[in-house]
């Protein structure tokens, strides 16, 4: 069989909602498919009655694998540590880097293939908003290495997932820790569309654009960049990247954070308790939960955030009081206020920041000690939003103002989205990928292809949901359902004769 005859007969299984098994791919082949299908597919009728399909099919399965598997070695049997070591020393890195980038390739051509079933007019009204995220992907049995243990996994490339640790991982300083919610197996990190508008209507399905696969926990920020990649470098728009706080900020700068703003993202995130408040400074200004503002806040502003969610010293009405209150207005009628600016002279400071020292003076009264005579004449915004270099308090910086209502709404929105993707492609009546006894084949490679068809399916199943709700074409309402006649229940009344009414010459004489 053909490369593309495994592919399409995986996709074929996953689409009927069936186990992805060699024997029921086997079954298809030999039993299901029609002679026209057979041609398709580069198979010859005659001889699929006399031919062992179940090997042949493992045999073009594994021959496909062999090109793309960059972690290679023997599945057919568990391997103590000591052969195991021997099996990792005699892989090439350069080799099994190049087939990383290979698998990689073809788990995003199929999810690129689905999201161009989309029609044309449905497909552009996506903005390039997205929403990054990682879901757990266990392998069949589950029975990960112990640590005591002399024995490797049957799947030993595979890792412990661990619900409770913030990364997912367990750590070699955690022995002793038991966990309740653990499992052995991968993570697929994902990108789901999301939408352009939170408090407008649904303009699209929200499907998967590109998706990586590794060992829970694993370069967290390396996959997200290379799912944001892998998008861009297919054409898509480029639009808000959303995140939960392991990607963002928790990552390092130079390792995603400037990259997808070099490629022209906006960033939206959550903080940590420990991340709440003042987190740098920059010609004068400081940072408060993303956005730049006079070193002259007051404190009450700046700690808003930490006073509700850790202190619970406020309400939420006097948060959301003190969020509207920081909002940077876009400009001020003309007066003349004073201002204290502690750490650069005011006119050290450019021109957004001068009107940040504005607002407070006008809004909250400015300190009676070291204050500067200002004037400011209403005109529009001219400066940049961020002061440069880009590099200044990079970890922290986010594009919609912390706490603010349009914030809540795209983070949240976002979130939703990527968790509710999470939770329909696991949906035992359909892909059930959170059931790994449906895709038994061993083997990072043979797991990362199988995932990536069962969320293929899922695309695909969003998007005939999408279109049906929708209508069929730009500008079609959608249809009402047709109302089903009610169904003729047996009962005993349905039994019962009807009189006939006698007519006038068949009445009875008196």
């Amino acid at each position: 069989m053909s490369d593309r005859g495994v592919l399409v007969i995986l996709l074929v299984l996953a689409r009927q909602n069936s186990p992805l098994l060699v024997t029921h791919a086997a079954d298809i082949v030999q039993y299901r498919l029609s002679d026209p299908a057979k041609e398709m597919l580069g198979i010859d009728p005659d001889t699929v009655g006399d031919a062992d399909w179940y090997y042949r099919f493992w045999r073009a399965f594994h021959s496909l694998l062999d090109v793309i598997d960059p972690y290679p070695g023997p599945r057919n049997r568990c391997l103590t540590k000591d052969e195991w070591q021997v099996v990792i020393d005699c892989r090439d890195p350069v080799e099994c880097a190049r087939k990383q980038e290979r698998i990689d390739w073809v788990a995003n051509q199929l999810l690129e293939a689905s999201v161009q079933e989309m029609p044309h007019w449905m497909r552009r009204k996506w903005k390039g908003n997205i929403c990054i995220d990682a879901t757990p992907v266990a392998a069949h049995g589950e029975r990960g290495t112990s640590k005591g243990s002399d024995w490797v996994s049957i799947e030993p490339d595979a890792a412990w997932y661990v619900r409770e640790s913030d990364d997912h991982r367990d750590r070699e300083d955690d022995r002793g820790k038991h966990y309740r919610k653990s499992s052995w197996g991968w993570e697929a990190t994902l990108a789901v569309t999301s939408t352009n508008d939170p408090s407008g209507p649904d303009e699209f399905p929200y499907v998967v654009v590109a998706m990586n696969f590794d060992k829970p926990g694993m370069d967290v920020a390396g996959h997200g960049l290379a799912v944001a990649l892998s998008i861009v470098d297919r054409g898509h728009p480029v639009g808000t990247a959303t995140a939960d706080r392991a990607y963002l900020p928790s990552s390092k700068p130079e390792d995603l954070q400037l990259p997808l703003r070099a490629m022209g993202y906006q960033l939206v995130f959550d903080y940590k308790n420990d991340q709440l408040g003042n987190r740098g400074q920059f010609a004068g200004a400081i940072l408060v939960e993303g956005e730049w503002y006079c070193p002259a806040m007051p404190t009450p502003l700046i700690e808003a955030t930490y006073d509700f969610r850790i202190k619970k010293s406020i309400d939420e009405a006097t948060y959301d009081q003190r969020i509207g209150i920081s909002f940077v207005q876009k400009s001020v009628p003309t007066r003349t206020v004073t201002c204290q600016c502690v750490v650069r002279p005011l006119g050290n400071l450019p021109p957004s920041l001068v009107r940040y020292a504005i607002q407070w003076a006008m809004l909250l009264g400015a300190p009676k000690s070291s204050s500067y005579p200002l004037t400011l004449k209403r005109s529009a915004p001219t400066s940049p939003r961020y002061p440069s270099p880009p590099t200044a308090s990079a970890k922290y910086r986010q594009d919609l103002h912390y706490g603010s209502p349009e914030w809540h709404a795209m983070y949240s929105t976002a979130r939703n989205t990527i968790e509710g993707f999470n939770g329909y492609v696991k949906d035992a009546n359909h892909e059930a990928l959170d059931q790994p006894g449906r895709r038994r084949v061993r083997g990072y490679a043979a797991q990362y292809l199988l995932t990536a068809m069962l969320i293929v399916s899922a695309n695909l199943r969003k998007i005939e949901t999408f279109i049906r709700e929708q209508g069929q074409d730009e500008g079609v309402a959608a249809k009402s359902p047709k109302k089903c006649r009610p169904r003729r229940r047996n009962r005993l009344a349905n039994y019962k004769p009807t009189a006939s009414v006698p007519t006038d010459g068949d009445a009875p004489a008196d």
